[in-house]
């Protein structure tokens, strides 16, 4: 398969999901500013949710520069990825609606852990690929705990857990040096 090809598909997947997840948000019940601000752990999840998705799009787009040849394993795993990716919508919505339940937060970054997980797979693939050499990096490292421990135990301070989630994806926003 051309890299071009698979790379129009994840972002036509990831269009959609984006589209999706826009589509879940509701208006405020009322014409007031408290209405709105009712609306703040939704409206806090989306905005997480669509800087996971762009911070991935971005990154998929660049790992993907690194790479000639797409071979089975590589389909595969970006098919997986999307998967995981495509929960995001659900998750969000449901993370939203009950900002500070463990059940909702347990599924929420557990599918970010689960997407930094396919991600870094389908990039040692492509570097494997490529007759390149995977290095973890201490941003790959502590992108995976943080995103696991989020999982895990954003129950317990679910404020902190969102906000520390934030900071490492936000880390992510600028590209590594080669």
């Amino acid at each position: 398969m051309e890299k071009n090809r698979l790379e129009a598909f994840s972002d036509g997947v990831l269009a959609i999901i984006i589209t999706i997840m826009v589509l879940e948000l509701k208006q405020p019940v009322g014409d007031r500013f408290g209405d709105l601000l009712a609306l703040g752990p939704t409206l806090l999840a989306y905005l997480l949710s669509f800087l996971f998705i762009a911070i991935y799009w971005v990154n998929h787009h660049l790992i993907f520069q690194m790479g000639e040849r797409i071979n089975v394993g590589i389909l595969w795993c970006n098919i997986a990825w999307m998967f995981v990716m495509s929960f995001i919508p659900f998750a969000t919505a449901w993370v939203g609606t009950y900002p500070t339940s463990w059940i909702p937060l347990c599924l929420y970054f557990a599918d970010m852990s689960l997407a930094s997980v396919a991600f870094h797979l389908m990039y040692y693939l492509i570097l494997k690929e490529a007759g390149q050499k995977f290095k973890w990096t201490a941003r790959s490292v502590i992108s995976l705990i943080t995103y696991f421990g989020a999982a895990g135990l954003g129950g317990f301070c679910p404020i902190a857990a969102f906000i520390i989630v934030a900071v490492v994806s936000c880390w992510w926003i600028f590209p590594a040096k080669k």
